[in-house]
């Protein structure tokens, strides 16, 4: 892509976006999956597959509203650790996180795993853009030194 300015725009949205919708298919798919078990903590204290997903989904709208409002390095950063993190709970999800979409029963875990890969490289996008630019004004100023 020729204009780096509109895929920095685009990295950013597609972040802070994805996140977003995420987020909701999680909080929106949690209740069908409270009862399984999700991560099994220390002396046998058990963490629901529904309550790992609402706190995933939190931790997604605010790192998605982050990127969003500030796409600095740190806020790409933190959409791509989002990602990874929910990556590696993927396993922990194997009960099927049904939504309801009018007479079709959708699994969320088919559409969120590729939108978090995806998060991952467009977080990683934004901070490698950011980073870049601000290498850029460093390297200008030390020329007009």
């Amino acid at each position: 892509m020729k204009n780096r300015r509109a895929l920095r725009i685009g990295a950013r949205w597609w972040a802070g976006l994805a996140l977003l919708v995420i987020a909701a298919l999680l909080f929106f798919s949690a209740p069908s999956v409270d009862d399984e078990v999700g991560a099994l903590l220390g002396n046998g204290v058990v963490f629901s597959q529904g309550a790992l997903m609402r706190t995933l989904a939190v931790l997604d709208v605010a790192a998605g509203l982050w990127v969003l409002i500030r796409p600095r390095s740190y806020a790409g950063l933190t959409a791509a650790l989002m990602a990874v993190i929910a990556l590696w709970l993927a396993p922990r999800m194997a009960a099927p996180a049904l939504l309801e979409v009018g007479s079709l029963a959708l699994d969320v875990r088919f559409v969120t795993l590729p939108l978090e890969v995806s998060v991952l490289i467009a977080g990683l996008a934004v901070t490698a853009f950011w980073m870049t630019r601000n290498l850029k004004s460093r390297a200008r100023a030390g020329q007009g030194a």
